[in-house]
């Protein structure tokens, strides 16, 4: 009798204690190394941003103009803020849109350009994505009557765009500055907060302005 009481015998307090202190030290060191990831991945973004316009102003460099600008006029031709990956074409076909035989916008004519001056390699439909599976491109809208050169990243988490803004402007504001975030179809253009950003992982399309920004 004496040795069954002993095998149904529970943990005690103090083991329990123990168990879920081991619990806890599990579960922050996995949060802590996903906190380690997501900045990783933020800076990444960030880095890969500035890749962009170093390679813009390199391609300049040599054709006297950015990829993309169809018609050398200094604007981008792409102008839309929307684009999704999908409608980015697979392969690299024709190698130079100048000088064009129009002024058609074209997402792809800026990866394909890129490519054949050998400043990046791969097909355009990888390119266009951002780390984050979303889009990214070169885009050239205009604001006020006044167009703009930009670099834009769809669908990326607010923790990253908020990272960007405070790396590269050194606040965080949405609304000024050369990171900007893209709400209900348009670029803030007043000083104000990321005000899509719900939670850290809400997703957000943002824009950095390379070449010339509204004030």
């Amino acid at each position: 009798m004496r040795g069954i009481m002993r095998s149904e015998k529970g943990f005690t307090l103090v083991e329990l204690a123990i168990v879920l202190v081991i619990i806890g030290i599990i579960l922050g060191a996995v949060l802590k190394g996903q906190d380690l990831i997501n900045n990783a991945k933020a800076k990444r973004l960030v880095s890969d941003t500035q890749g962009l316009t170093a390679i813009a102003y390199t391609f300049s460099d040599r054709y006297g103009r950015f990829p993309g600008d169809c018609d050398n006029d200094g604007d981008l031709n792409y102008a839309a803020l929307n684009a999704t990956t999908a409608a980015f074409a697979a392969a690299a076909a024709p190698a130079f849109c100048y000088p064009p035989a129009n002024a058609a916008a074209n997402a792809d004519d800026q990866w394909n350009e890129v490519i054949k001056a050998q400043l990046l390699s791969g097909a355009p439909r990888d390119l266009a994505k951002n780390l984050f599976n979303g889009a990214r491109y070169f885009a050239g809208p205009a604001i006020a009557g006044v167009e703009y050169n930009i670099v834009v990243n769809r669908q990326v988490p607010c923790y990253s765009a908020k990272m960007m803004d405070t790396t590269i402007d050194g606040a965080l504001d949405a609304g000024e500055g050369s990171i900007r975030e893209i709400s209900g179809g348009a670029i803030r253009i007043a000083t104000d907060a990321w005000t899509s950003c719900v939670t850290e992982q809400t997703l957000v399309d943002v824009v950095y302005f390379f070449d010339k920004r509204p004030n």
